[in-house]
C-alpha cells in the first residue's frame, strides 16, 4: 500500500509538476495522547514545510496537503517517529530532493530525564548551530532537525557530547568546526564541564561571566550536567577554556589573583589584559559586589564580573585600569588590617 502511494505522488508531481498538491493521512499508531498527537504533528509541518495539515484527535490521525516533495518529507518523518521499539540514538538522514544542501534528521535522546533537559539541548542546538528548523516530540525525546549538512553535523557533535548517561564520566570535548560562515562567521563549536558549580545559580554566573568578559555572543548551557556549549574563534574559545580552568581552581588562603591572559587586541584600544581577583575578608555577597560596582566606576571599566561562589572579580581593560584596581584591592586588604 506504502509503495503504491509513493508511485501516485510521483505520477501527480510528473503530470502537473512539482508544485501541484498532493493530500496524505497518516494513520498514528503508536501515540498515546492527544499532546503527542499535536506535537507530532506540529513537528511534520514545520519540518516538512507544510502550511495545509489537521489532526483528528479521535481516529489519531494527521491529515496534510503539500507538494510531491513535501509530502515525501512527511512521510519520512511519519516512519521514523510512529514507532513501537525507539532506536538508540540517531536514524539514518533524508536528503531532501532537489536541492545540494537540505538534509533532514531525527535524533533520539535516551538519557534527557526531563522534557527541561531536552528542551534545554534543543534550544543549545538551535542557538549554536543558527538552525531555524529544530522541533522537538517530548514523549520518546525525538529532536527533528532540518539544515545544512553542516549544521546537521554540528548537531550531532553536540548530541553525541550531551546525551549521556546520568553517570557518564565528562570530559571537555574537543572543537568542532564548522565550514559555512555565511549566516555566523565563528566556527569553532566546544563543550566544557564545570562540575565545581555546585548550584544552578553558580553555573549560570560562570555563563554570564564567559559570556561578557570574552564577549561571546553565543555561550549557552545545560544544567543538569554542567555543560557550557560555546561558539566562536579561536581566541574566544582559548579565552573561554582559560576562565572555565581559572574559576574552577582551589583557592589558596593566600592566593590574592591569577595571572594576566593577554587577549587579542581586535579593537585596538588596548582592553585587552584579563585578570581574576580573590577578595578576601568581605563578609557578605551583597558587601562583594558592591565592591565589584565602586571598581567599575572608579576605573571606568567596562568590564567586571563576579563569580561569588569564591568572590572572584574578573576585570578585562587595559595596564593601566587592572593596575589601578590592584591597588584599591590591596589599599582595602591594607586598610581592613
Amino acid at each position: 500500500m506504502r509503495a503504491k502511494v509513493i508511485l501516485f505522488a510521483l505520477f501527480v508531481s510528473v503530470a502537473f509538476g512539482q508544485d501541484a498538491n498532493v493530500s496524505r493521512v497518516f494513520h498514528l499508531h503508536h501515540v498515546e495522547t492527544t499532546q503527542d498527537l499535536n506535537e507530532l504533528a506540529v513537528l511534520i509541518r514545520t519540518v516538512a514545510d507544510i502550511s495545509d495539515a489537521t489532526t483528528d484527535t479521535v481516529q489519531k490521525t494527521v491529515s496534510v496537503r503539500g507538494t510531491a516533495s513535501q509530502i515525501a518529507i512527511a512521510e519520512w518523518l511519519f516512519t521514523e517517529l510512529d514507532r513501537q521499539t525507539l532506536p538508540d540514538s540517531v536514524t539514518q538522514e533524508f536528503k531532501v530532493p532537489n536541492s545540494a544542501d537540505d538534509v533532514v534528521r531525527v535524533f533520539y535522546l535516551p538519557n534527557t530525564a526531563t522534557v527541561q533537559a531536552f528542551q534545554e539541548i534543543a534550544t543549545t542546538i538551535r542557538t549554536i548551530a543558527e538552525i531555524r528548523r529544530v522541533f522537538t516530540y517530548n514523549t520518546p525525546r525525538a529532536l527533528a532537525v532540518r539544515g545544512t549538512a553542516d549544521q546537521i553535523a554540528a548537531a550531532a557533535f553536540m548530541i553525541g557530547e550531551l546525551d549521556q548517561p546520568a553517570g557518564a564520566k565528562r570530559t571537555d570535548s574537543r572543537v568542532f568546526q564548522m565550514i559555512d560562515t555565511s549566516k555566523y562567521p565563528a566556527t569553532g563549536v566546544q563543550v566544557f564541564y564545570l562540575p565545581y558549580a555546585a548550584t544552578v545559580q553558580q553555573f549560570q554566573e560562570v555563563a554570564t561571566l564567559i559570556r561578557t568578559i570574552g564577549e561571546i555572543r553565543r555561550v549557552f548551557t545545560y544544567n543538569a550536567p554542567r555543560a557550557v556549549v560555546v561558539r566562536g574563534d579561536v581566541d574566544q574559545i582559548a579565552l573561554a577554556d582559560w576562565l572555565i580552568k581559572e574559576l574552577g581552581k582551589q583557592v589558596a588562603a593566600d592566593t590574592v589573583s591569577s595571572a594576566t591572559y593577554t587577549y587579542p587586541d581586535i579593537y585596538h584600544d588596548g582592553e585587552n589584559l584579563v585578570r581574576v581577583f580573590y577578595v578576601k575578608g568581605v563578609p557578605t555577597i551583597a558587601a562583594f559586589q558592591q565592591l565589584a560596582t565602586q571598581i567599575r566606576t572608579t576605573v571606568k571599566i567596562r568590564r567586571v564580573f563576579t563569580y561569588n561562589a569564591t568572590l572572584a572579580l574578573a576585570l578585562r581593560g587595559t595596564a593601566a585600569q587592572l593596575a589601578l584596581a590592584e591597588q584599591m584591592l590591596n589599599d582595602r586588604q591594607i586598610a581592613a588590617k
